[in-house]
């Protein structure tokens, strides 16, 4: 097996299906291997032996075995790799410095500002009472709300140009094709179409967002990840 991918135990994450949907996509085998969000020194993110491997203590991380076991962590620069590494064509990571570059502003404008936005929402939701046994702060909710709404709006500009540009079967992030962009972006799209609900969201007032979740969600990289999840 050419790869080893982490994530965590039945969920796997939204990061670390970011990687798995992508060696899906370019046919590249790999083994899962799960890790649980603790401290224990064989099995937690946050061991002694997973920390060698990545030192934030944090999934995704994979481990390429066919290139002296080279290690890549962290989401955006694991698949970077991967589409630096081996997509000889060059259509997901771009071919020259300025396609790189345009692919890049997306790739990160997903990892550092849409991730962190709904990911604290969900988090807030979900697993706040049961961290800290009360409710969110309302300020706190209101906060990562307004924030994903904020990033949501900056997706739904992009698209509605895509699709007149090159028409709503080819809208896709950056160019006329999917990008590590769009593969950064699947997950967490996925993710909150199932939950948008739960999380106080409404993507009726994102349409062309909409439509570009039921198109990424049809690749057949991504039925086969979210299939292994267990929500």
């Amino acid at each position: 097996m050419q790869f080893t991918l982490y994530v965590l135990d039945k969920v796997w994450g939204p990061n670390p299906m970011k990687v798995g949907i992508f060696l899906e996509q370019l046919g590249l085998e790999y083994e899962v291997k799960f890790k649980s969000m603790n401290d224990d020194p064989q099995n937690g993110v946050k061991g002694e032996e997973f920390l060698k491997i990545c030192p934030n203590g944090r999934t995704p991380a994979l481990v390429d075995h066919k290139n002296n076991d080279f290690v890549v962590w962290e989401s955006g620069a694991i698949l970077k790799y991967l589409a630096s590494k081996y997509d000889d064509s060059k259509q997901y990571a771009g071919k020259t410095v300025e396609e790189q570059a345009t692919i890049d502003e997306w790739l990160f404008f997903q990892c550092t500002g849409h991730s962190p936005a709904q990911g604290n929402l969900f988090y807030s939701l979900k697993y706040w009472p049961s961290k800290y046994n009360e409710e969110a702060p309302k300020n706190v909710v209101v906060r990562f709300r307004d924030e994903t709404n904020r990033v949501l709006s900056v997706y739904e500009q992009q698209f509605k140009q895509q699709a007149e540009k090159y028409g709503e079967d080819k809208m896709w992030l950056v160019y006329d094709h999917a990008t590590t962009a769009d593969f950064s972006c699947i997950p967490w799209f996925g993710i909150l179409s199932r939950f948008s609900g739960d999380m106080g969201l409404s993507l009726d007032e994102y349409p062309h967002v909409s439509k570009y979740i039921q198109k990424a969600m049809a690749l057949p990289a991504s039925k086969k990840i979210f299939e292994k999840l267990q929500f």
